[in-house]
């Protein structure tokens, strides 16, 4: 019974990082849609370096 327990909570934990991942490009989404068709590169760039200086310790 405490294996079924944990590997619940894992499988909750996961599903939750994969939810927030899912999250950020939504939100890289909507930004890229906002800006003009030149400055689209550019605000990938941003969403993209803002995602590796924010989520580094997750993935060491």
């Amino acid at each position: 019974m405490d294996n079924l327990i944990g590997a619940n909570d894992v499988l909750f934990v996961l599903l939750g990082a994969v939810m927030v991942l899912a999250m950020h490009a939504g939100f890289a989404f909507l930004e890229v849609g906002t800006v003009r068709h030149k400055n689209q590169v550019n605000a990938l760039v941003k969403i993209l370096v803002d995602f590796q200086y924010l989520h580094w310790p997750t993935f060491l």
